[in-house]
């Protein structure tokens, strides 16, 4: 049988796939639209679609990146509406403690490109000794859970994170003041007292980050935090002087006792008492080799567990995100622009086809190529009777239809993202009134109604969240 912790790495390499995907897409977003590994032909050595390119034609691929600005686009109309979801009461304040407007639109750029938006409440002290709600945005990198398919996340049964952190802040946390605990602990990580405070240097990469479920990066301290839904005896509790019922843990029947007993001597009402087996969320503090080194009941509110998921579209627990849908039309573009400069360059230069025999002694050949290739450079011949001059052959490159296909992959790419003119501000002519305009912008937003809903109501559930805790 699996331990916890094995059960934990199999649900974390489950997710290699996802990784993959994730990286690929956020390069695409990020302007890296040539890094996808191809197989050259000749060599059959794998090379980068970059190298591929380069080994060609000697060129410098080019780039025109048309996702980054729809996925900006997308957010800002998503910020335009911030406004009117900001809550009012008790939220209003966890929102401003923790800039929810900023982090849900930086969260929402993630849930484009991913497909995948996680958020973890916890209630704890990180300013000074107040204990606040805090909202943090999870890196999927880092994330795990098992196999889901209710797209409400309510077939989870085990979810976790990875942490890198100083040694510090591990002996804070799970050290609970116990000098022999933080011996213990210091042994685990051995790392030394003084060299343990010191901060490694990160470059502001992702080149900085493991890709490992045991090591951390940097020289920092992994923690794995796993939640699972267990199956464990509780104590169900009715107390008759306030009316209230809760659950307590077993390991509370002492005092539940002594209560009870002090209720009989003073004829105070009863607390009545029923043991029996319930699910409740624990969760496991592990170190890199397995050692737990905490563990504790939920104390969030219905003792859940303090993440929040979407996954998007969750259709037989596959996660396609809005980037997906436009990476090969993003592909051909950058193909066609490219072909595009070659063909003009290959039309302002040609081939210079030169008579062998009109060659004079004193160049060579690699001195005649370099001279024509420059301008205004001067290439002397000796010319003989019956033998053409140097000429050059060009090409116009006009019926190449290269410019139309590129026109046409552009108007799919707005089709198929459903960012159309009219969210963008772009090809609306002047005569068109204030009206319209605003009717076609509604109408357009039809098309990312599906996703932005399913984000808003992700927000919804973790406002929720922010109340219970």
């Amino acid at each position: 049988m699996k331990t916890l912790f094995q059960t934990a790495f199999s649900a974390w390499q489950s997710w290699a796939e996802f990784r993959e995907r994730r990286h690929r897409f956020k390069n695409f977003t990020f302007g890296r639209q040539w890094d996808d590994p191809v197989t050259d032909t000749a060599s059959e050595r794998r090379m980068t679609e970059r190298e591929a390119a380069m080994q060609t034609t000697g060129r410098e691929p080019l780039t025109n990146n048309m996702i980054r600005r729809l996925v900006k686009t997308v957010i800002g109309r998503f910020r335009d509406s911030l406004a009117e979801r900001r809550p009012a009461g008790a939220t209003a304040g966890v929102y401003r403690l923790n800039r929810l407007d900023e982090i849900d639109s930086r969260l929402l750029e993630e849930f484009l490109i991913s497909g995948c938006a996680v958020q973890r409440v916890v209630s704890e002290c990180r300013r000074g000794n107040v204990i606040e709600t805090f909202v943090d945005n999870v890196n999927p990198a880092d994330f795990f859970v098992n196999e889901i398919r209710d797209p409400r996340g309510w077939d989870i049964q085990l979810v976790g994170m990875l942490h890198d952190v100083s040694l510090a802040e591990v002996i804070m946390r799970y050290g609970h003041g116990d000098r022999s605990r933080i011996a213990r602990l210091r042994k685990l990580y051995d790392y030394d007292s003084d060299s343990s405070l010191a901060v490694v240097p990160v470059a502001l990469s992702d080149s900085g980050r493991s890709d490992s479920f045991f090591v951390s990066a940097g020289g920092r301290c992994r923690v794995i935090e796993v939640w699972a839904l267990e199956c464990c005896e509780s104590i169900r509790c009715h107390d008759t002087a306030t009316g209230r019922f809760y659950i307590s843990d077993v390991s509370q029947s002492a005092a539940i006792d002594r209560e009870q007993a002090r209720r009989r001597n003073t004829g105070s009402p009863a607390l009545h008492t029923r043991r029996e087996m319930t699910t409740r969320w624990r969760c496991h503090i592990f170190a890199p080799d397995g050692t737990e080194i905490d563990s504790y009941l939920s104390p969030y509110g219905h003792g859940e567990h303090p993440f929040v998921v979407k996954l998007y579209p969750l259709i037989d627990g596959e996660i396609h995100p809005f980037v997906e849908d436009i990476v090969d039309q993003q592909r051909q573009i950058n193909r066609l622009i490219t072909l595009t400069d070659h063909i003009m360059s290959a039309s302002a230069k040609g081939v210079l086809l030169f008579p062998v025999r009109c060659k004079i002694d004193s160049m060579s050949w690699d001195e005649l190529v370099s001279r024509w290739g420059k301008c205004g450079g001067v290439i002397p011949y000796h010319p003989q009777n019956g033998m053409p001059q140097p000429q050059q052959v060009t090409s116009s490159g006009l019926d190449s239809g290269a410019s139309r296909m590129l026109e046409m992959q552009l108007e799919m790419m707005r089709e198929v993202s459903g960012v159309s003119d009219a969210l963008t501000g772009n090809g609306i002519p002047a005569s068109v009134g204030a009206d319209r305009y605003e009717s076609q912008v509604r109408n357009a937003g039809i098309a990312l109604a599906d996703v932005i809903d399913t984000f808003s109501e992700f927000l919804s559930r973790r406002d929720e969240k922010i109340e219970s805790v």
